[in-house]
């Protein structure tokens, strides 16, 4: 049975993540790694979360075979996901991605794009709906 990696923080596009998770997990037969952030957001705060039940409860309903791991809080997420891609025999990483100006990729780092760089296997990297791109200069 192959293994999807879902990178997940109460968010707008860790929502749009977890559906395409969902939708690709029962696609392929697979089961579904969830990475959750330690200190992540009150999901009944974050902007953009519509079912503010608990992930346990969301991912139970789904019928899906999947494991729940907490994580801390780091810096850069990028290591627990990529540690967790070498480690737990994931075969698809699926991340939500959000705008970003190019001063803030520059200032703050990209999970998704490092990720994306130095991962093995593929990555799903996934827009919110309604996903504006930032203006080009």
């Amino acid at each position: 049975m192959s293994k999807i990696l879902l990178a997940y923080v109460p968010s707008a596009t860790s929502e749009a993540a977890f559906d395409f998770a969902v939708e690709e997990a029962e696609r392929r037969d697979a089961s579904l790694l969830v990475l959750a952030s330690e200190r992540a957001p009150d999901p009944r705060k974050a902007r953009g979360v519509t079912d503010q039940r608990p992930l346990q409860e969301r991912l139970e309903e789904t019928g899906l075979a999947f494991e729940l791991r907490t994580v801390p809080k780091r810096d850069d997420p990028a290591d627990d996901i990529l540690d967790a891609v070498e480690h737990d025999d994931v075969d698809l990483v699926i991340l939500g991605i959000r705008k970003r100006t190019p001063i803030g990729k520059i200032l703050l780092g990209s999970t998704s794009q490092r990720v994306a760089i130095e991962s093995p296997v593929p990555v799903v990297m996934v827009k919110p709906e309604g996903f504006v791109a930032p203006a080009r200069f």
